[in-house]
């Protein structure tokens, strides 16, 4: 009977590892949440296999076999897991080269916890041609801006919001450098999105925040946002794309990139989280991404940024260089 159980257990234990280590079903709600934390399920499923294994040694001497097979599928789970995030942690990443025009991208979403002089430190310090920024007001990016443009480089902040969306504000910071961009418009996301098109030759931008999969009536329109925010970089040629979006690569709307890349994933940082910024970057869920078409740009770099100014999401870096 002891045996039975023993089994059952495992029987169960290792469906619901093959579902997170897939994973299968990551549009649905339960399953969508709990697979953006990769790491937090390789630590539970070795804590369970340790103590399993524990109340093993203690049990008599006729009923450890019983347990064998739930600490091993616990075991395979985490190991499973594991090998999902050191994938994510190898990556070609492609050196600058002499003659490189390269592109610097920061992403942020600041909460509406950042004021405009964290940010124009940010962006002075890591010598950044594009912000996007999620929760953040105009007066904060315009305080940046001028910030920035009065240390000697000049920026341009961007918005398009609305009053039919008041509380969704996504702006961006880009460097005149860049290219100008003088009629951004509203991409209609749950959380907003912004796009500016250059009329100098600049590369197509755009700043995306996906509606979050809070619950099971949200989780439709997650899908559909994330799909389009990929879309928006697979149709555009030389796009770069970039923002909360809300989801890992696990989810549907990251699967396929088409003619895309994400940043993180090509230099082996994908495995890096951002959200929650209490966390450790290595427990943290990585929702927040640098798109760019994989045609016209080659990855260089990318970082998570220590938690910065009170968000509750930490900064990402992505450096990108033109394709000869």
């Amino acid at each position: 009977m002891i045996r039975a159980t023993g089994w059952t257990f495992a029987a169960i234990a290792a469906a619901i590892s093959v579902v997170l280590a897939v994973p299968i079903g990551a549009g649905l709600a339960g399953v969508a949440q709990i697979v953006a934390f990769r790491s937090w399920i390789a630590v539970v499923s070795l804590a369970a296999a340790a103590v399993v294994t524990l109340v093993m040694l203690i049990a008599p001497r006729s009923s450890r076999a019983a347990f064998v097979p739930l600490a091993v599928v616990l075991t395979a789970g985490a190991v499973a897991q594991c090998a999902v995030l050191g994938a994510r942690s190898l990556g070609d990443a492609a050196p600058a080269e002499k003659g490189d025009k390269p592109v610097t991208i920061l992403s942020f979403n600041t909460f509406g916890a950042v004021p405009g002089s964290v940010l124009a430190e940010l962006v002075e310090k890591h010598h950044v041609d594009v912000a996007t920024l999620p929760q953040t007001s105009i007066d904060v990016a315009q305080e940046a801006a001028t910030l920035v443009t009065q240390a000697g480089r000049p920026m341009q902040a961007l918005d398009a919001t609305s009053e039919d969306t008041p509380h969704a504000d996504v702006v961006m910071l880009v460097a005149r450098d860049l290219g100008d961009y003088p009629t951004p418009t509203l991409i209609p996301m749950g959380h907003g999105g912004l796009l500016a098109t250059s009329t100098t030759g600049g590369p197509t931008l755009a700043a995306v925040h996906p509606l979050s999969p809070r619950g099971r009536p949200d989780m439709a329109t997650w899908r559909r946002e994330t799909r389009e925010a990929t879309d928006l970089c697979a149709q555009t040629p030389g796009a770069i794309v970039a923002g909360d979006f809300n989801a890992t690569l696990d989810h549907p709307g990251l699967r396929d990139l088409g003619p895309c890349v994400d940043v993180a994933r090509e230099v082996g940082r994908a495995a890096s989280g951002t959200w929650p910024a209490s966390l450790p970057s290595w427990l943290a869920a990585p929702i927040d991404h640098v798109l760019v078409d994989g045609r016209a740009w080659r990855a260089v770099s990318f970082d998570v940024l220590p938690a910065t100014g009170g968000s509750d999401h930490r900064p990402i870096l992505a450096t990108v260089a033109a394709r000869q």
